[in-house]
C-alpha cells in the first residue's frame, strides 16, 4: 500500500485556520464562512505535494503541462478563482503569463456565463485553464457546452479519480469528495420513508382533516385563515393564524396529546387545542362546542395567564405518519434551506392562506428584478389522496405558469428527497 505522507486531520485543521484568518473573511460579516471556503484550502493542502500535483493534471485535467504551486490566493475581485497556479512554459518562447484557475462550488447552479467571467478574469492568454468543481447536477447545461478552455469535474468524481491516481491521500481525497456532495443538501434526515407517508391516500386524508381543524378553528376563534409565518431568523416552517408578540392565536405543529393543532404565544409552551379528527356527528358537535366557548372567552387571546388548560381530546388523535408527513413537508418549507438555495418569502400580504384544496408557500427569487414569484404547495383537490409537493414558477406577462410534481423515490432519504424538491424550484429560474 501506498505510504500516505498527511492526514485528514492535518488538513482539516490546515483549512479551517487558514479560512478564519483568510483576509476575505473579515469581510464575510452577511453569512458564516461556507463549506466551499473550507474546500479551497483543502484543495491547496493536498495539492503541495509534487506527486498529487501531477496525478491531478494528468487525472483530471488530462494535460501533460507542468504548473507551480496551486495556491488559495486572496480574491482580488468577486469573479477570481478560488485556486490558481502558474502553468509552466515548455520553453521561454512559450512564455505567455498562462494560468489555471480552479472554481469550487457548493451552493447551487453554476452558469455558462459566471465560467466565462472566472476565465476572463485569469488574464488575456489564450492558454489559460479553468477547472470547475462541483455537484454534477448544479452543472447548468452540462459538461457538452463547457466554453473553451474550461472542464468541469463532480465532487464524486473527483474523488473517485483521485483516490486510484493518488492513492497515498486516498483518504483526503474521499474526504473532500464528501464534503463537497453533502455541503449545502439540507440536514433533514429523519426515520421515515417519504414514499409511503406522501403517497398513501390514507396518510393524505386524515393530514387534510387536521388541517381542516386548523382551519375551522381559526376562522371560528379569530376571523382569519392560516398562512405560513414570514418573521425573519426563522429556522422553521411555522403554519400559523394570529400568533403576535403579545397576542395569542393558532398554530399547526407538533403532534402533542393526540392533535397538531395548539394554542401558541410568544414565548410560550404551545397548548394543544384538544380536538382530533371527530368522526361522529356527536364529536363534531363537541368539537364546535368548544370553539364557540374559547370564542366566547376572548382573555386568552391578550392575557397570557388566561391560557385555557389542556383539555381532553375529542375525536381520533394523530397517527405517527401525519407527524412523519409534517416532519417531511415542514422541511421542504423551511425557510432558512430555502434561504441557502436563494429563495426569500414574499412578504406575509402574499402568502397565499390555506384553503380548503391547498398549502403553499410563495417565494421570491434572490437577485430576480422581474419580480417573479414561486410556489411550493401541496394539494388541489378537496379530497387529497396524496402529500406530493409541486413547485411553481407563477405566470408573468412574458411566461405562463410552469408547475412540476416531485415525488420522492423508493428508498430515497428524506434529505435527498427535500434536495429534488428545492432543486426542481431552481431550475424553474432558468430562462
Amino acid at each position: 500500500m501506498a505510504r500516505s505522507y498527511a492526514t485528514v486531520g492535518q488538513m482539516l485543521t490546515y483549512a479551517v485556520e487558514r479560512t478564519v484568518n483568510a483576509p476575505e473573511s473579515a469581510e464575510r460579516t452577511e453569512r458564516p464562512v461556507r463549506a466551499d471556503a473550507i474546500l479551497r484550502h483543502m484543495l491547496e493542502f493536498v495539492l503541495m505535494a509534487p506527486r498529487s500535483r501531477r496525478a491531478f493534471l494528468r487525472t483530471v485535467l488530462r494535460t501533460e503541462r507542468a504548473t507551480g504551486s496551486i495556491v488559495a490566493a486572496p480574491r482580488l475581485h468577486r469573479h477570481s478563482p478560488d485556486l490558481v497556479a502558474e502553468i509552466l512554459p515548455s520553453s521561454p518562447e512559450s512564455d505567455d503569463g498562462a494560468r489555471l484557475g480552479i472554481v469550487v462550488s457548493t451552493e447551487g447552479l453554476l452558469r455558462t456565463t459566471q465560467l466565462e467571467k472566472h476565465l476572463a478574469a485569469l488574464g488575456t492568454s489564450t492558454h489559460h485553464l479553468l477547472l470547475a468543481v462541483s455537484r454534477r447536477s448544479d452543472l447548468v447545461g452540462g459538461e457538452e457546452q463547457l466554453p473553451e478552455r474550461v472542464q468541469a469535474t463532480s465532487w464524486r468524481s473527483l474523488a473517485r479519480r483521485m483516490s486510484k491516481a493518488d492513492p497515498g491521500h486516498q483518504a483526503l481525497w474521499e474526504t473532500i469528495g464528501e464534503i463537497g456532495e453533502n455541503s449545502g443538501r439540507p440536514i433533514v434526515q429523519y426515520p421515515v420513508e417519504a414514499k409511503r407517508l406522501l403517497t398513501k391516500k390514507s396518510v393524505a386524508r386524515e393530514f387534510r382533516g387536521h388541517l381542516d381543524v386548523m382551519h375551522r378553528a381559526s376562522r371560528d376563534l379569530l376571523g382569519t385563515s392560516p398562512h405560513f409565518s414570514t418573521r425573519r431568523g426563522q429556522t422553521d416552517a411555522h403554519l400559523q393564524a394570529g400568533v403576535r408578540l403579545h397576542r395569542t392565536g393558532l398554530e399547526f405543529g407538533e403532534v402533542e396529546q393526540g392533535t397538531p393543532v395548539h394554542l401558541q404565544r410568544a414565548g410560550h409552551e404551545p397548548v394543544p387545542l384538544g380536538i382530533g379528527l371527530p368522526r361522529t356527528d356527536e364529536e363534531r358537535a363537541e368539537a364546535a362546542e368548544r370553539l364557540e366557548s374559547l370564542a366566547r372567552r376572548t382573555a386568552w387571546r391578550t392575557d397570557e395567564g388566561a391560557l385555557p388548560a389542556t383539555p381532553e381530546l375529542i375525536g381520533a388523535p394523530a397517527s405517527p405518519e401525519v407527524e412523519g408527513a409534517r416532519l417531511l413537508l415542514w422541511a421542504v418549507l423551511n425557510p432558512m434551506l430555502l434561504r441557502d438555495r436563494g429563495f426569500d418569502l414574499a412578504p406575509a400580504r402574499r402568502q397565499p392562506a390555506l384553503t380548503a384544496t391547498t398549502m403553499g408557500l410563495r417565494l421570491l427569487h434572490r437577485g430576480d428584478e422581474t419580480g417573479t414569484t414561486y410556489r411550493i404547495w401541496v394539494g388541489g383537490e378537496r379530497d387529497w389522496t396524496h402529500l406530493i409537493p409541486k413547485v411553481t414558477r407563477e405566470a408573468t406577462a412574458d411566461r405562463p405558469e410552469e408547475t412540476y410534481a416531485v415525488a420522492p423515490r423508493k428508498s430515497q432519504s428524506t434529505a435527498d428527497f427535500v434536495w429534488e424538491v428545492h432543486r426542481a424550484l431552481r431550475s424553474l429560474t432558468i430562462p
